[in-house]
Parts: C-alpha cells; sequence; structure tokens
C-alpha cells in the first residue's frame, strides 16, 4: 500500500565510526612472509567495496622509506566511515597486507571531572534551588569568566560569571538534600576551587574567594624562574649555557599561543587538526599545548621568568585537538620523521589497546633516531596507547605535598598507600603497569596558557614534557651523543632511555607507577659542561678521571671524588656503584659512603671537598 505522504518515515539509526584501511609496507609485509601490495591492486581492492571515504592520508616519503617500501608500493591510508558489523565482517576477509583498524579517538589527558550521575526514579521526590555566587579574587576584585559547577542528583548545573564575577545555577536534588560538589575555574592566574559537600545558602549570595597564584608563590611571575618539578630535577642549577640549542622538538597537542611572551619564539608548525575553524597550529583554543610548551621551552628575553628545560631548542607545534584520533596522530608523526626532529612530546593517549597503523609510525620514527615521550593516562588504571607502546618512553605523575593547595583537586588526589617520608606521592589518576618508564612532576605544575598568563594544571601531560625537556638536554649537550651515537637510529634512541633511567633516584612505590624513578640532571651536570669530574683516592696519589655515567676504572684503595656540592648521585660501573646518595648540602672536610665492590676487596668509599 502506498504511503500517505503526510506521513512520516522512520528510519534505523545506524552506528558508524571512522576506520583506517592501511598496507602493510615493505619490511613490515616481508617480516609476515608476503610481497608488499602494489598501489594500484589496492585502489581496484577498495574500488569494490563501495567505500564512505572520508579522506586520504599521503604518506611521507621518508617514513615510507624508512619502512623499506618501494616507489610503486601501496602507502596511502584510506580513511573511511564504516558501520560496526560491516567493518568487523571486512576485518575477517581482508587480504593479509592490509589493515583494518578502527581510527579512535585521542584524548589529551584533563584530569579533573565530575562523578557521573544515576538516573532519577519518576517517582522521586525532587526539588529544584537556585544558588547565587559572587567570586572574588587579588584585592577582593569581582572575577568574570569563571566557570562555576554545582552537582547534587541529577546532572550538574554550569554557569560562567558575567563582569560583576556573579552567576545563578539552578540545581535538582532530591528532596532536600545538598549540593554535593562544587568546582570553580578561573582561565588563568587563580587556582582552582575543588570542595564536596559544600555549605552553600540558597537565601543570600555566596561568596568565593578564589586565591591567585601570585599570593601562594614566592615573586611570582616577575621572579618565577621554574616550577617545583623543575627544581626537583635539577634545572634551577643548571647554567643558561645548557639550553637544548640544536635539537628539534615536536609538541603533538593542541596548538601553542606563541603571542606568550615567553613562547614567541616558537615559529614552526603544522595544524593536522582538521577543525575548519581553527586559525592554524598558533591558535590553542583548549590552553594544553599551550601550557607543555613552556615546561619544554619558556624563554625569558630578561633571563628573569620562568625558564623551560630547553629554551633554546626549536620547537615545531603540530596540532591535532580538538577532534585528534589516530590517524591525525600519523599525520602529525609523518611530519617528524620527515623534519627530522630529534624528540617528540606526545602528553596524549587512547584506550589501551595497541593500535598495529599506529606502531608502523612509530617505529619508523624510532628508526631515524627520534625520541617518543609519552603520558603514561590519567584515567589510574593501566597504561594508554601509545605510552604502552614498545617504540615509546612512558611516564607518570608524582606529587609533592608540600606544593598542594587546600580545597583543589589536586590535594584529592594523595595515595596515603603511595606516600614517601619526603612528601612525595604518586597520585590515583596516574595510569600503572610495567610499561612506566620513569616518573616525573604532575601535580600542581604551573606553566604558560594563552593569553600571557600561567595556569595551575596536573596530569600525567604535565609528567611528559619535564622528560622531554630533560631528554633534549641530554642529547644536546652530552658528549655520547656528539660521538658514539651521534647517528639518527635506533641505538641513539635505546641509549638516551637507559642514560634517562640512570640517572633516576628510585621512590619508595611500586615500579609499576613509577618506573625507574624520578630523573634529573645533577648527576650529570659535569658531564654537560663538558667537564672531566676531578677524582683521585684519598691520599691524592692516584688521580683518575670520571665523565657519569661512562665506565672508568682505578686500583687505586681509598676511592674518592671531589668536589661535590648539593644533591649528587654518581654511577660508577660496572664494578663500583654508589647510587642514590644525598649531600645535605655544600660538604666540608671528609664524607664516608658505604659501597659495595665486585672486586679488588674495596669496601668503601671516601667523598673529599677540597
Amino acid at each position: 500500500m502506498p504511503q500517505d505522504s503526510n506521513e512520516l518515515s522512520t528510519l534505523p539509526l545506524e552506528e558508524r565510526k571512522q576506520y583506517m584501511i592501511a598496507p602493510r609496507p615493505g619490511q613490515t609485509a616481508k617480516a609476515v612472509g608476503l610481497q608488499p601490495m602494489a598501489a594500484g591492486t589496492m585502489d581496484q581492492i577498495l574500488s569494490t567495496l563501495s567505500l564512505d571515504v572520508v579522506r586520504r592520508i599521503k604518506r611521507h616519503t621518508e617514513t615510507m622509506r624508512t619502512l623499506g617500501a618501494n616507489t610503486n608500493e601501496a602507502t596511502d591510508i584510506v580513511i573511511a566511515n564504516l558501520a560496526p558489523d560491516r567493518a568487523e565482517l571486512l576485518q575477517r576477509t581482508v587480504p593479509p597486507h592490509l589493515m583494518i583498524v578502527e581510527d579512535k579517538p585521542l584524548s589529551f589527558n584533563r584530569t579533573v571531572e565530575l562523578a557521573s550521575i544515576g538516573s532519577i526514579s519518576p517517582t522521586a521526590e525532587v526539588t529544584t534551588r537556585k544558588y547565587r555566587f559572587r567570586v572574588i579574587g587579588l584585592g577582593e576584585k569581582p572575577l568574570p569568566k569563571v566557570t562555576i559547577q554545582l552537582a547534587g542528583d541529577a546532572f550538574p548545573a554550569q554557569k560562567i560569571t558575567d563582569e560583576s564575577g556573579e552567576a545563578e545555577l539552578e540545581l535538582v536534588t532530591l528532596g532536600s538534600r545538598p549540593p554535593r560538589l562544587i568546582i570553580v575555574t578561573a582561565p588563568d592566574s587563580y587556582w582552582d576551587i575543588y570542595l564536596s559537600n559544600p555549605q552553600l545558602n540558597a537565601e543570600s549570595i555566596n561568596i568565593i574567594r578564589m586565591r591567585s597564584l601570585s599570593e601562594t608563590i614566592p615573586q611570582f611571575p616577575d621572579q618565577f624562574k621554574c616550577g617545583w618539578g623543575q627544581r626537583m630535577m635539577g634545572l634551577e642549577q643548571i647554567p643558561k649555557e645548557i639550553n637544548g640549542s640544536g635539537i628539534k622538538i615536536a609538541i603533538i597537542d593542541s596548538g601553542c599561543d606563541n603571542e606568550h611572551p615567553l613562547l614567541k619564539h616558537i615559529q614552526l608548525g603544522q595544524d593536522f587538526s582538521g577543525d575548519s575553524q581553527s586559525s592554524g597550529w598558533n591558535s590553542d583554543q583548549i590552553g594544553h599545548g599551550t601550557h607543555c610548551a613552556g615546561i619544554i621551552a619558556a624563554r625569558s628575553v630578561d633571563g628573569g621568568k620562568m625558564r623551560g628545560f630547553a629554551p633554546e631548542a626549536e620547537i615545531h607545534v603540530l596540532k591535532i585537538f580538538p577532534g585528534g584520533s589516530y590517524s591525525s596522530l600519523i599525520e602529525a608523526l609523518d611530519y617528524c620523521v620527515e623534519h627530522g626532529i630529534d624528540v617528540i612530546n606526545m602528553s596524549l593517549g587512547g584506550d589501551s589497546e595497541i593500535n598495529p597503523v599506529v606502531e608502523q609510525s612509530l617505529a619508523a620514527a624510532a628508526q631515524k633516531g627520534i625520541v617518543c615521550i609519552v603520558a603514561a593516562g590519567n584515567s589510574g588504571d593501566a597504561v594508554k596507547y601509545p605510552a604502552s607502546s614498545q617504540h615509546t618512553f612512558a611516564v607518570a605523575a608524582i606529587g609533592n605535598l608540600s606544593e598542594l593547595q587546600p580545597n583543589t583537586w589536586d590535594s584529592t588526589t594523595v595515595q596515603q598507600n603511595f606516600l614517601d617520608a619526603n612528601g612525595l606521592f604518586s597520585p590515583n589518576f596516574s595510569c600503572f603497569g610495567p610499561q612506566i618508564s620513569v616518573c616525573a612532576p604532575g601535580v600542581s605544575i604551573v606553566s604558560t596558557v594563552p593569553g600571557g598568563a600561567y595556569k595551575a594544571e596536573s596530569g600525567t601531560s604535565m609528567a611528559a614534557p619535564h622528560i622531554t625537556g630533560l631528554a633534549a638536554l641530554l642529547l644536546a649537550h652530552h658528549p655520547l651523543f656528539q660521538s658514539q651515537y651521534k647517528a639518527k637510529d635506533t641505538q641513539r634512541v635505546i641509549a638516551l632511555f637507559n642514560m634517562i633511567r640512570s640517572i633516576c633516584i628510585p621512590l619508595a612505590f611500586d615500579n609499576n607507577r613509577t618506573g625507574a624513578g624520578l630523573p634529573g640532571l645533577i648527576p650529570t651536570l659535569s658531564t654537560l659542561l663538558g667537564s672531566i669530574a676531578s677524582t683521585t683516592n684519598a691520599d691524592q696519589t692516584a688521580p683518575f678521571g670520571i665523565t657519569p655515567p661512562i665506565v672508568a676504572f682505578s686500583n687505586a684503595n681509598n676511592l674518592a671524588a671531589a668536589p661535590i656540592q648539593g644533591q649528587a648521585s654518581f654511577y660508577l660501573e660496572p664494578n663500583l656503584r654508589m647510587q642514590n646518595w644525598f649531600a645535605p648540602g655544600p660538604i666540608a672536610g671528609s664524607f664516608i659512603v658505604p659501597a659495595s665492590l665486585a672486586a679488588d676487596g674495596l669496601t668503601r668509599a671516601q667523598f673529599i671537598k677540597h
């Protein structure tokens, strides 16, 4: 019977996801006993499938050459929309030369989220209340553009304060139950407020006083040289000559506002986000990439303000957020191979499943000597991909009790069972597992944000840039990477990974949470400066040279090293190992340090301050 023209037709809703259809190029195909597929053959196969093609990724020549692909091979990645059942069918029947994997979305790992709310029964007694707020800051002045989130029993309410610093929120609760949580977030310059079970008054205006960074950090921002994490890793003691000059660093993230006074020197980048509204790589609507860039490369014209680890490195900003996915990550990785990048910072992640197409790109990067530093993830469970890849260096986060502000989300992340005597802790959000390489500061980290301002952020996203900056300094200034490991290949990557692990301070937690520990610059400072440590035995009759962590030998007894100041961690391998010894300050006279020796009968070492 014909359908009445006035009737509405009902179409079934079909879930469609984005998938990558990619060939196994060159050596990847040959490794599983296949001859690589010709480009024409791949096109012919795909043309028979009537795919809803979104776009094609043209692989860079250098990436394909690194993977051993010939000129007539299929190398393009086709991005197509598929219903899951059809994708599953294609995956079961696909020729072995091709891979079909979901182009999953990536996250830049924001940490603060409201807990999920359960549904309310239609018969439940609910109450709607209005709460008025006035937010004030430094000098008791009203703060506009502050986001207030209020959670009760239903979905949370959210408003942004007006020019008078005021906002009114309407909250639905069961019966007369009060709000259970309030989160107050300023765009910059202030500590966020995170308060459970707040005592609010529905009959009058609730005044919220936010604490500014300048009130809580001495001499901020004009004399703020570096954050607590950078100080803990020894950056404050590093001379300005150790600055990462000659090294290329890529930051794959949400872009970077290079109008910030400390980031004006960043002039290279590309936008892979596919966002038609984006105005380019130097537009950062999210602020995440700008924050990471400050940790890595902030540069003050007069040297008085915040310094990143590698202010003289050449920074390439590769924007994939908002909307980042594995396909945009592949494009960014291809850029890195093509442009000879040395270190990549990836403060991002997907789920925990290995993506074989992305693995090809990570393998190509490693073969070209590119060091990939990746945030472990902020979901408090298994390490996320690509941090879980064998080709990357996964970084977990640690916090410091002395750096926490009250009534902040950061203060809720402390785990008493992962808290050491020095106040360092492994936060509850940090992902964990055997893939963790090292840890780095990642709680209450102050850095640059768009608009020329600063903000404190937390996450493994903040920890990873600390290690990226450290890696850049080692590559730029350690003699091993100017000689034995100068060639940009896999051995260079492995050598750097091992060196970073060797200068770590192990923490009193499970290695699955902090890996080899917290690395620092002090153990390698004399080497980075190009000097040889003045080393001799106690009566100064048998001098010899040490360039930590390179092996040095002596048959003399009463082994001694001088001079030593501040924190130190010296490794004399393979015979003598003095690990994680800390001088309490400048040393006067002699200092006896227990040591173990596999041969020659030496049972102690003496450090002498001349």
